[in-house]
């Protein structure tokens, strides 16, 4: 098996990347009190650093209880690491939804109390 399978999905890994940096930064520094600005902006490397422990905690307990990663590749069930991978995203995705859904910006209601609309004239 040659290791430019693996060029989709690490494709697909970087573009999310792509736009994941700007827009959380984008929204962390539109909703978060002057006083934080920084912290939050901050907060952000925090949070890949994080993901990037959970996703080696995840390597290592799945080699320990399955044997879908050994140390040949050839060998192993990559297929099923992508699988589990998947099915992480679309819960992940379905709990962004729901707290996209639920979540009230702060910011709009400022932008709307400062810009008077037309019929108030």
């Amino acid at each position: 098996m040659s290791a430019f399978w693996l060029v989709p999905q690490l494709a697909l890994a970087g573009i999310g990347e792509a736009f994941h940096f700007p827009g959380h930064t984008a929204l962390f520094d539109q909703e978060s009190r002057a006083s934080l600005k920084s912290t939050s902006t901050a907060m952000v490397a925090m949070f890949v650093g994080i993901a990037y422990y959970v996703s080696t905690a995840l390597v290592s307990g799945v080699q320990r209880t399955t044997g879908w990663l050994p140390n040949n590749i050839n060998h192993g069930r990559m297929d099923n690491m992508y699988w589990l991978l998947f099915v992480i995203g679309v819960v992940n995705f379905g709990y962004f939804v729901v707290c996209a859904w639920l979540y009230k910006y702060q910011g709009v209601a400022k932008v709307v109390d400062e810009n008077p609309s037309s019929d108030d004239k």
